[in-house]
Parts: C-alpha cells; structure tokens; sequence
C-alpha cells in the first residue's frame, strides 16, 4: 500500500470514528451507561436495601435461597421502618442502628448487583404491612406491574426531591428507574420527563436531558386542549388558563433543552439551542411573561443574535433582581458597559455568557421546587398511600442519619 492510499483510509477511518461519536443515539447511549455509574454508591445502595425490605415483604414465593438470606438480614431494618414514630420526635436507638448496619454489610452485594424491580411494587408491599393480614393479595404481573412500578418511582422521584436529607441523587435513581415509554401519554408523564430532564441536565447527563424535554414538546403540541393541573400546582400558575399553562410549560421545556444544547460541543448544538431560545421568548411574549428566567434568556439570545440595545434593555432588568448575588449583578452591569462602548463589528466577548444564563435558569427552577409540599398536591391528585410514602421516607431519613455513624 503506498503513502497516498494509506493516507486516505486513515483519514477515512478516522472520520467514521468522529462523526460515530457524534451522533445524538451514540452520545445518548453514552450518557445511560454513566447514569448507571452514578447511582451505585453507598447512600443510594442503603436506599435501595430499605426498598428491597418493603418491596420484598410482599413476596410469596419465599424458597429462595437469596430471598431468605436476604429476609433474614432485613429484619431490624423491617421492624423499625414499621415502629418508629418520627413524627413524634421518636427515632431508632444506637443499638437498633449498629445491628441495621451489621445487617447490610451482609447484603450490601446482593443489594448492589439486584435490579429492585424484580420484587412486587411498593405498594403491594404497604398492603401486606397495613393490610388484611389473613387475606392474600393477588399481585401484579406483565404489563400491569411494569406499569405500576414505574408510576412509583416517578411519585418517588418527586416525593425524594422534596425530601430534606435526601434530594437530587436519591430523585436521580428514582428517574432512572422510570421508563417513560412504558407510561401512557399524559399530562402526569409529561411533567415527570421535565423532573427527570431538570435532574440530567443538573447531572451533566445532557442527551438523556433532550431527550426527554423533546418528547415533552412534541406532546405538548399536540394536547394543546388538555387540563394541566400537576404542572399548574408545580409551577404556581393556578391563575393560568389550560391554554396559557401550556403555552407556559413549552416555553420551560424549550428553554431547558437549549440549555442542555448549549453545553453540547457541536457547532448545531449551539445553533439548536438559539432556536430553542427564540421559542422560549415568543411564548413568553406571547403569556406578558417578566421574570429573571425570561430577562436571563433574553440577554443571551440577543447578545448571541447582535441585537445589543434589546440585550441591554434585559440586562437592566435582570441586574435589579433581587434573587441575583452580588457578584454576578456585577458581571451584569459589566456587561452593560463593555456592550455600551463597543463598535459594531467588534468580536463579541462579555462576561455574561451561557454559564451565568443556565445558573440563573436552573436556580429558577430549585426556588421553585422548594415551595411546593409533594404530600399535599399528591394527596390532592389522589395518589393511593401518599401518606404512607411521605411517612416512610421520613422513617428512613431518620434511620439512614443514624446508620451513617457507622459508615463514615
């Protein structure tokens, strides 16, 4: 072979190689394979263990051999998520929290390498804890369960988000438990693909993210018409009409899909993302929409268009915010000055760049998340045993405190 036609198959190579790499189902593939990564350590496996015990309480198969070592070694865990009383001010002695440890260090493995979801649903598991005890419940199978189990980690996704010591990692293995497409089409599935993308682009998990805020569009489109009241009482907008909620929601998911696009590294990422923008702006020129999330847009999107005066006029709203800092009022009004003295023509370069926007959007977002009380809404909604799943969190967050003295 000679030079020239070595060269050339290199070079060919290396091209199939790159443009591989590049392509949305290649990095989306990427990116499921790091999520799994980054929900197997220690706080997430002891979660999964208090899981497994509920769940796993429902079975009625118990000649396994694994079921058995692990019933075996669940049960001061068991017992105490069933009898303390944190809402009372009670929680588990330091006796009951070494002896739960003990216990996982001798599942740990077992916890770690089994997917939960083989076990009966959660709320199988709460029927046979507070149920009929002398009745026997015909469980779930197929479909059915597939389906009810993922209607469960979407609750606990949220329920985990709202909880105090737990929070995004926690909501994080909750989403990634959820299979969206196994969830019929619905203003409950469509929120839920907001929280997961909210978490994966928090998590750097950019492609899973579009992936799902892109879905939300598209449906969105389509069900123009359809009553939105779990996205109304998650964004506080009960004064919305169905029309203008949905408008409201698809200017959310476009936004966060372009920022999701603008930490991408393609050079059609970054155009995407513009695009997305210019519709977040127009639904919410079209809603009369003033807000430090609308002005954060603006200002970058007419910063990036070369339209300074409009990137001005935004920026001087957006630097009177009171939610701002004082450091990064400063970038603002510094970027004011440098856009106000510089000649058309001029490379662009301020301090108020995507970093800043996507900060602002996502801080946007945590605000408003931390005002909403999960148990209620979920009750409101009609969500069977959303007391039993907030009470239990609550068990488990006070017995994972005192658990944790053994593990650091």
């Amino acid at each position: 072979m000679n030079v020239k036609n070595f060269i050339l198959i290199a070079t060919a190579m290396a091209f199939l190689g790159c443009s591989k790499t590049e392509t949305d189902e290649y990095l989306l593939e990427l990116d499921k394979k790091t999520l799994a990564e980054n929900i197997n350590f220690d706080k997430i496996v002891f979660y999964k263990f208090a899981k497994i015990a509920i769940r796993s309480s429902a079975v009625q198969d118990t000649s396994s051999a694994s079921y058995q070592t692990f019933a075996k070694n669940s049960t001061h865990l068991f017992n105490s998520l069933n009898n303390i009383n944190v809402d009372s001010g009670k929680s588990i002695s330091a006796v009951d929290a070494l002896l739960i440890y003990q216990d996982y260090r001798k599942v740990k493995k077992f916890v770690k390498e089994t997917d939960e979801d083989i076990f009966p649903t959660v709320i199988e598991g709460f029927n046979k804890v507070y149920g009929d005890k002398n009745t026997l419940q015909t469980l779930l199978g197929g479909d059915a369960k597939i389906y009810h189990q993922n209607v469960e980690h979407a609750i606990l996704s949220v329920a985990t988000l709202a909880a105090k010591s737990l929070g995004p990692e926690f909501a994080l293995y909750e989403c990634s438990k959820t299979q969206p497409e196994t969830l019929k089409d619905s203003e409950e599935k469509t929120l839920l693909e907001f929280i997961r993308g909210f978490l994966f682009l928090n998590n750097n998990l950019l492609y899973l993210s579009e992936d799902g805020f892109s879905r939300n569009i598209k449906w969105l489109e389509k069900n123009k018409q359809i009553p939105l009241p779990f996205t109304k009482a998650f964004f506080g907008w009960r004064s919305l009409s169905n029309d203008q909620a949905n408008t409201a929601f698809h200017a959310m998911n476009c936004l966060f899909r372009g920022i999701d696009r603008l930490k991408m590294t393609r050079e059609i990422d970054e155009q995407r993302a513009l695009d997305d923008f210019e519709l977040f702006v127009k639904d919410a020129d079209e809603l009369g929409l003033e807000s430090e999330l609308v002005w954060s847009v603006e200002s970058y999107l007419y910063l990036k268009r070369e339209n300074p005066a409009l990137a001005i006029e935004s920026l001087n709203k957006l630097k009177a915010s009171k939610m701002l800092g004082k450091d990064e009022r400063e970038a603002i009004e510094e970027s004011i000055n440098y856009l106000k003295d510089r000649k058309k023509g001029d490379k662009l370069n301020t301090v108020y760049d995507k970093t800043l926007m996507a900060k602002i959007a996502t801080r946007y977002v945590f605000a408003t998340l931390k005002k909403i009380d999960w148990e209620k809404v979920l009750q409101q909604q009609g969500v069977p045993h959303t007391k039993e799943v907030f009470a239990t969190l609550r068990k488990y967050e006070a017995i994972a405190d005192k658990v944790s003295s053994y593990t650091n």
